[in-house]
């Protein structure tokens, strides 16, 4: 049921155009909350997943920061704490006579942003608690299959329907994007989020599929006759069909002909090849993610048009639109260092310090590690940072206790890598901004993180075989 509940939010975020309306991401809210309180009361008898607790209570206390924006305070402390929050309001706010104020510049779009961390958290907290390793190889297939189907939405409606808004394409044939300047790609608007979520989904089926031929390739003798027998039973089954998935789920990728996709792609099969190369403490790995690698980029440039070739030595679409954005938002660091401009008030404060390109609003920074610092200064930045160093090292941890099977250690490996994937995107894009995105990356760290409980080590021949009908995170 756990499981199903889950695909239900991930399935809800994706199609529902990432869940980017009010009409899509309240439900999503609310089902991100009902979930992760249902994990963390049924398994409420249990102790939380070991090293979890500072990384979630570093999140509260970037909540609690997020909150401090909301406290109305006399224009007097106001001035001395964010003395351009009420330079702006004067400038833009009807009546505004030196009233107090909370630090946030909207305080009504700092409650939404915040409703959103406050449910992710605590998606996040139920789902550590919740996930076993039947639970965790249940759900990352159930993913996968979910990544094929969301691959060939794109891919068809793509083949049929074109790409280009202003064309008059229609996202499923019947929804006319709002901007039509858009590229939308699947169910996205944009197709740089299609490919952030690929680029979460991507990993996890590598992961999936290089944890299925490790398991099932260990005790068959060499030469390629045994590899073969193997290859045709129900267990090399498994895998033929991982890596039909992954084929569907790549093609995808790249015909969105997303630059930071193809980027995040590209660092997402390095470091999955390093990994394979030293676990398995052979050079084939590294020649085969060579091979691997080179294949992508003849793949890239087979799909690659002119259009594509223009959209990557085209400067001003790519490099000088980011740098213009870049250095307005330095000038709103400058001017609000200590508590930032209010989470999700980003747009708000272009209002006043967007200086180039007038014909367009520049609603996110496009680079969510700028984005944080302009809305949530020092107040939140350093706790964040806090918490990614605490997440970081409990991951780091999991992999090096070395308590995790064969097919549970790669689905780690995927999960990692896809949010390694995707936080590199988020240098130049802010595909984790689409809620269906970010309630996807808190699934994937759920699993990085996830602690199993501790049982008697078993022989390989004893690991068992992944129920690809099961269902449920709490069984074992």
């Amino acid at each position: 049921m756990m499981t199903a509940a889950v695909m239900a939010l991930i399935a809800w975020g994706a199609l529902a155009f990432g869940a980017v309306y009010p009409w899509a991401y309240t439900p999503l809210l609310a089902g991100c909350a009902l979930v992760g309180a249902l994990g963390l009361l049924l398994n409420r008898t249990k102790p939380f997943p070991r090293g979890t607790g500072p990384a979630t209570l570093a999140l509260v206390v970037v909540l609690a920061a997020g909150l401090l924006q909301l406290v109305p305070l006399p224009s007097t402390v106001l001035r001395i704490i964010s003395p351009s929050t009420i330079e702006f309001l004067q400038r833009y706010t009807v009546g505004y006579d030196d009233a107090s104020h909370a630090l946030s510049l909207v305080p009504r779009s700092t409650a939404i942003g915040l409703a959103f961390l406050a449910c992710f958290t605590l998606l996040l907290a139920g789902l550590t608690a919740a996930l076993s390793r039947s639970g965790v190889r249940r759900l990352a297939q159930s993913i996968v299959a979910f990544g094929v189907l969301l691959a060939l939405v794109g891919i068809i409606q793509k083949a049929t329907l074109g790409e280009h808004a202003w064309g008059g394409m229609k996202i499923y044939g019947l929804w006319t994007p709002v901007n039509l300047l858009s590229t939308p790609f699947g169910p996205y608007v944009n197709k740089n989020h299609f490919a952030g979520w690929m680029l979460m989904g991507l990993p996890l089926a590598l992961g999936f599929a290089l944890g299925l031929a490790e398991h099932g390739t260990r005790h068959i003798s060499s030469g390629w006759r045994s590899f073969i027998l193997w290859f045709s039973s129900p267990e090399g089954g498994k895998l033929q069909l991982t890596l039909l998935a992954i084929v569907f789920m790549g093609a995808s990728l790249l015909m969105t002909k997303s630059r930071s996709g193809v980027g995040g792609l590209v660092i997402a099969v390095i470091l999955v090849s390093i990994i394979a190369g030293r676990r398995l403490g052979s050079a084939r790995a590294g020649i085969a993610a060579l091979m691997t690698l080179a294949i992508l980029f003849v793949v890239v440039l087979g799909l690659a048009d002119s259009e594509f070739t223009s959209r990557v030595t085209n400067r001003m679409s790519a490099v000088e639109l980011r740098k213009n954005i870049w250095s307005d938002s330095a000038a709103v660091i400058r001017d609000f260092p200590v508590a930032g401009t209010g989470l999700n008030t980003f747009g708000t404060a272009m209002l006043t310090y967007q200086t180039v390109q007038h014909d367009q609003h520049f609603q996110e920074a496009h680079n969510d590690y700028l984005q944080v610092l302009v809305e949530g200064g020092i107040l939140i930045a350093l706790p964040a940072l806090v918490a990614l160093v605490l997440i970081a090292r409990v991951v780091y941890r999991r992999f090096a206790s070395r308590e995790d099977d064969t097919l549970t250690y790669w689905i780690r490996v995927g999960a990692t890598v896809g949010l390694v994937a995707v936080a590199a995107q988020a240098f130049v894009e802010f595909s984790l901004q689409m809620p269906g995105n970010a309630a996807m990356a808190v699934v994937l760290l759920a699993i990085a993180l996830h602690h199993p409980p501790t049982r008697r080590r078993r022989s390989s021949s004893q690991l068992p075989t992944p129920n690809l009908q099961g269902s449920g995170l709490n069984s074992e």
